[in-house]
């Protein structure tokens, strides 16, 4: 506490005995540890040190302070009652006499609870990886701050959930991680391995410890889906794309965007009510920059917005009317901005049912090109292997050509994250042993896919096990690919939804999707269900999809 700037003339110590005073010091009561904490005050107990004081910790025995001690500290007390299993006093009986306090026990089933859980394997982790010689008080002092910033930064739904679906942002009630936040170990052991780099202490020099590098390491430990989203963060960090929401008063929306803001991932665009996002980052406890519009009242844009909608689907039965009329439905609006370059991408799903949001992208975006298929595909990570899976959001019952379609367009998403795709088509029956007229429709679209990119490798039709199992394909010498497959492509839209249902929930798969590919601007689509670091997610594929697109026209431009 001193190190962190309490300056010791500030400290009263307390003992079994009272104070820890000069006239208990010059008497012979106190030993080496104790004197350098003796002040030149009158004699008392505890009751008396608390009267006016901004902070209690304790480390003594449970029930020592009493209700009539907290109600004479000073405005806003500070009160770390860390004695175990009892506090020296309980949270709720602090609430009885304060409402202003902010408390910290050592129990988990209060808010803030102080444990060497969040301290000594992180410190560890961090000296170990640079190869420290001694952990200093530099180093402690950095995974305390460490943990300090994290505590500010928006809590992941999945530890939301672990506390029984509380509301936990930072304040009074949450000034410490939770125990069961996997990024205490990026963000800790990253701010102490610096630490001893610079101190000098680290086997590693500073000219060779690069700090980012670390934290993807760190993060690559915590599963190859962290791993792949950070490079995708890294990819699309400080590039200022311009990301529209439109459900931007929903509260998981203003959560993610906080983070989007934070990690330079893009800058979110809200639809909605202002007052309404200002009044949810309010009780969220959340400050960031954002660009917000609200379609039903701010018109400047609707009627032309209107008119070009208009003019894209009037030969589609489309009117005028209704085009004025659908353009103040926000995810219209929102399509349009993207569609014109007000946007550069469109995130959207989470209050409205999939087929409600992809409706308006797909009348207003479109198709990269006409009679082109949007597709929807799934990226896994199961057993430590990156599968893709497609497609499970689009299209129905694929005929042949849309098929091979599918399979062209879910290989480019798996190359795009840096792998090699071995498409396997799958089916009830392995390479025709079943003559049935839906395994002739995937022998003619893989012909197809082939014709369409001579350098994709594609076979099937095959069952599931024959495209993963090594062991099976023994028994098929002639495939055109070794090992397990990583692009699987589904016979209809029915098969492909079962099978990433079943492999998220009952095979513990982690799922980043659905990944939309073939919209003539970037569009990402999110579930209701999903939380907040899958919005933010999507909202980075988006981004990337949006640099992606610039460096295509790009080109075209040169040439």
């Amino acid at each position: 506490y001193i190190a962190l700037g309490i300056k010791q003339k500030n400290i009263l110590m307390c003992d079994s005995n009272g104070i820890l005073t000069k006239k208990r010091e010059q008497n012979g009561e106190l030993n080496q540890y104790k004197s350098p904490f003796a002040q030149d005050v009158l004699e008392g107990g505890l009751a008396d040190a608390l009267d006016g004081a901004d902070l209690f910790l304790g480390l003594s025995r449970g029930g020592l302070v009493t209700k009539e001690m907290v109600k004479k500290m000073a405005d806003k007390p500070i009160i770390f009652a860390l004695a175990n299993p009892t506090p020296e006093i309980l949270p709720h009986e602090v609430r009885e006499v304060r409402d202003d306090a902010i408390i910290a026990t050592g129990r988990s089933d209060y808010p803030n609870q102080v444990n060497n859980v969040l301290g000594f394997p992180y410190i560890f982790r961090g000296a170990l990886d640079v190869h420290a010689s001694d952990i200093t008080l530099n180093m402690k002092l950095a995974a305390t701050k460490a943990l300090a910033a994290l505590a500010k930064e928006t809590v992941p739904d999945y530890i939301s959930i672990a506390y029984a679906n509380s509301d936990i942002h930072y304040g009074p009630e949450y000034i410490i991680p939770k125990p069961f936040d996997r990024r205490v170990l990026i963000w800790e052991a990253s701010a102490v391995a610096q630490a001893a780099v610079e101190e000098g202490v680290a086997a590693v020099s500073s000219e060779d410890f690069d700090l980012e590098t670390y934290r993807e390491e760190l993060e690559a430990r915590l599963g190859l889906s962290y791993s792949i989203m950070r490079g995708v963060f890294n990819q699309v960090k400080g590039r200022n794309k311009r990301i529209v929401f439109p459900e931007g008063d929903h509260e998981k929306v203003i959560k993610a965007a906080a983070q989007l803001v934070d990690l330079e991932i893009c800058k979110p665009i809200l639809l909605g009510d202002k007052s309404k996002i200002q009044k949810i980052m309010k009780e969220l406890g959340l400050d960031f920059e954002y660009e917000t519009q609200n379609p039903r009242k701010d018109n400047s844009n609707a009627l032309p917005y209107a008119e070009a909608f208009f003019e894209r689907r009037k030969r589609k039965g489309l009117t005028l009317t209704d085009a004025e009329r659908l353009i103040l439905n926000r995810a219209y609006y929102a399509a349009q901005m993207v569609a014109l370059g007000d946007a550069d991408g469109f995130v959207g799903g989470v209050r409205r049912n999939y087929a409600d949001v992809l409706r308006p992208c797909i009348e207003v975006i479109g198709p990269i090109n006409p009679g082109h298929h949007i597709v929807g595909c799934y990226m896994m990570v199961i057993n430590g292997k990156l599968v893709f899976l497609g497609d499970a959001t689009v299209n129905v019952y694929p005929d042949s050509e849309t098929l091979a379609e599918i399979a062209v367009e879910v290989a480019k998403v798996a190359r795009r994250f840096g792998i090699s795709p071995k498409v396997a088509m799958l089916s009830f029956s392995d390479f025709g042993s079943s003559r049935a007229q839906r395994s002739e429709r995937i022998e003619q679209s893989i012909e197809i896919a082939r014709s369409i990119d001579p350098s994709l490798v594609i076979d099937g039709p095959m069952q599931g096990d024959t495209a993963l199992d090594v062991n099976v394909q023994k028994e098929y010498p002639f495939m055109t690919f070794k090992g397990p497959a990583n692009v699987l492509i589904c016979p209809n839209l029915a098969s492909a939804n079962i099978a990433y249902k079943l492999l998220e929930n009952l095979g513990g798969a982690e799922m980043t999707g659905p990944i939309l590919e073939g919209f003539s601007k970037p569009v990402q689509l999110v579930a209701r269900s999903d939380d907040v670091r899958h919005i933010v997610n999507m909202a980075a594929i988006c981004a990337l999809d949006a640099i992606r697109q610039d460096s295509y026209w790009d080109k075209i431009n040169e040439n």
